[in-house]
């Protein structure tokens, strides 16, 4: 059956499940070789936090909106909210990291809330979610997850503080990383306007809003809006507001319970019909054929 999981791994330390009760614990940071069951499983499912996954050793297979990615050593893959997204892990033991976290997590030590919108690699529409990189940019990289998970086990004074800097690096990190992987220029997470874009988005996805109404929240005129968005992302700002839409619309389609009607209702379609019409035309096939297959784990 799909589901949607809502999974967050418990840490096995005393010290560290106080450490997730007195803050309302909202990451986890495990090694594979630690935790074998992590993946285990290999059902189809949306998201509703962030994930990052370190491949050192081992190969594997995940589907993340429909799209395949082969892991390998050296790929890190990127999983962001509402995310439909499945992982297959050959039979060769998988080494490496999972990361797995809140937004609150960041933002209530650097007051930072918009650097989760700035990385290249959540909350993206258009590049694979998912990057090959270097043994000496992974051994970097490695050394800061191993200090984050010897901090939660022995967790101590300041020890979140430490683990939220970690983290907040780590995060930039990947950022360079991934922008060389992909040849995204540093200007497109940097803009202000983009970034308040992306969060408008993600505020008012259900609220129906038309171009014109998200340039009036953002207080700019329309066309600069959609310059801007054009020229940093090569896409009109409709086209990134349609693409957010239907990605929305098919989680909720992984959802056995939600009638098409009612998810119609939901982003304020006049009937199932125009939803039909409007999912078609972006995906080239109808809700219910798309809910079917999903069923099925078929891509």
């Amino acid at each position: 059956m799909i589901f949607e999981k809502n999974r967050f791994f418990m840490a096995k330390n005393n010290a560290a499940n106080s450490f997730q009760s007195d803050l309302h614990f909202q990451i986890e940071v495990g090694r594979f070789e630690d935790n074998p069951d992590v993946y285990s499983g290999s059902d189809l499912h949306t998201i509703n936090f962030f994930e990052i996954i370190f491949i050192s050793e081992g190969v594997g297979v995940a589907y993340t909106n429909e799209h395949r990615i082969d892991l390998s050593p050296g790929t890190i893959l990127f999983a962001s909210p509402k995310q439909v997204k499945r992982c297959v892990f050959g039979q060769q033991t998988v080494k490496g990291f999972h990361v797995i976290f809140k937004p609150e997590f960041l933002g209530s030590v650097f007051q930072d809330s918009t650097i989760l919108y700035r990385l290249s690699y959540f909350y993206n529409y258009f590049y694979m979610p998912y990057m090959i990189i270097s043994k000496e940019d992974f051994g970097l990289l490695n050394m800061s997850l191993k200090e984050i998970i010897s901090e939660i086990a022995i967790f101590r004074f300041n020890s979140q503080d430490i683990i939220r800097s970690l983290l907040y690096g780590i995060l930039l990190r990947l950022d360079r990383l991934f922008r060389e992987f992909h040849h995204i220029g540093n200007s497109v997470g940097n803009d202000n306007l983009l970034t308040r874009f992306r969060i408008a988005i993600e505020e008012h996805i259900f609220s129906n809003l038309n171009c014109n109404q998200y340039a009036d929240v953002l207080k700019v005129h329309r066309n600069e809006l959609n310059r801007k968005i054009k020229m940093y992302t090569g896409y009109t700002a409709i086209e990134i507001l349609h693409h957010r839409k239907i990605l929305e619309i098919k989680s909720r389609l992984l959802d056995d319970e939600q009638s098409i009607a009612e998810i119609a209702y939901d982003f304020h379609f006049s009937n199932p019909n125009n939803l039909s019409r409007f999912f078609k035309k972006a995906t080239g096939e109808s809700p219910l054929r798309y809910r079917q297959k999903m069923r099925k784990n078929s891509f």
